[in-house]
């Protein structure tokens, strides 16, 4: 099989709901040769946050690129207001509870291993020009950057924005509001930089041109430091409705990836974007498997038809 190495998979979006199959599945991919997870920051009490779980099914040479959306999307259900840009104190200060959580665990995890094992935070400008301002975002992100990370960099990841006239997966800020803050701190993009993610280009742009586009900005601005391929797609499809972020498959002849044939994303998408990331230090994988019920071996054939189409795509350049 074609190396992996040097690419991450956010293996809590792939792996299977019920505990033992979720346990089987770290575990196979801990066998793949990847560099690290894209790993979630769950609601506090989740079992993969605790540091017994974490001994026994994540690598201690992987490096950790913890996502905040699992949290902030729970959060955003109960309450739109929600968010690191919100201008309701009370639910900025809410999210910032959240990214606090993520701190923590980078810190206990450093403390435990001796070494830095949480390399990136990966923070959202939740909820958006719907109940949040820049000025807020600002905020946020100076307190963040007062607190001890134990060394791992903070990264803005943009998610779709808000389209007038176009229901949004998540509406968040505009990348360029988004570029325009972090530029604002005038810092080192591996203190404070930006992560892409091309399903959530595509669904922002309802096709795939903008997932380049996206690209050409931030690599413009010297701020990637993280890009996460999942798919998108303008049809509905097992994975839900047209152009929701429920991080469809590539499409490709992998037997594998026959479900996901109507995903926008495909060998020659995954081929231009990585040409266009020139040295972007990690690049992951985001993708769910269908059937949700579906074996670990199901699921783990779905993850690795598409890495290796990355890896092939990575190897040309």
């Amino acid at each position: 099989m074609t190396s992996l190495e040097g690419l991450f998979l956010a293996a809590y979006i792939t792996a299977p709901a019920d505990p033992a199959g979720e346990d089987a599945f770290f575990d196979a991919v801990a066998e793949l040769g990847l560099s690290g997870l894209e790993f979630a920051l769950a609601p506090a009490g989740t079992r993969t946050l605790e540091p017994a779980w974490i001994r026994q099914h994540v690598r201690p040479d992987w490096d950790l690129v913890v996502s905040l959306v699992p949290s902030m999307m729970i959060a955003l259900g109960r309450n739109p207001l929600y968010g690191m840009a919100s201008s309701d104190e009370t639910h900025r200060r809410e999210a910032l509870a959240d990214v606090a959580r993520a701190r923590d665990l980078a810190r206990a995890l450093a403390d435990e291993y001796g070494t830095r094992r949480v390399a990136a935070i990966e923070v959202h400008s939740a909820p958006g020009p719907r109940g949040g301002s820049r000025s807020a975002f600002e905020r946020s992100l100076t307190e963040i950057l007062d607190w001890d990370l134990a060394g791992a960099e903070l990264l803005v990841e943009h998610c779709d924005a808000y389209v007038p006239d176009q229901t949004p997966a998540k509406g968040f800020f505009r990348l360029a509001d988004e570029i325009a803050t972090v530029q604002s701190f005038g810092l080192p993009p591996d203190v404070l930089g930006m992560s892409l993610n091309w399903g959530r280009s595509a669904i922002e742009g309802h096709g795939p041109d903008l997932a380049l586009e996206h690209v050409a900005a931030v690599t413009e601005a010297g701020l990637l430091r993280a890009y996460i391929f999942s798919g998108a797609t303008g049809e509905d499809t097992a994975w839900g409705p047209a152009w929701t972020d429920m991080h469809i498959p590539s499409r490709g002849p992998d037997p594998a990836l026959a479900a996901s044939a109507a995903s926008l994303l495909g060998p020659d998408e995954i081929a231009d974007t990585v040409k266009a990331l020139a040295d972007v230090p990690r690049i992951g994988l985001k993708t769910a498997a269908r059937p949700r019920d579906a074996d670990v071996a199901t699921h783990l054939a779905v993850v690795t038809a598409t890495l290796t189409q990355i890896a092939r795509a990575r190897a040309t350049e």
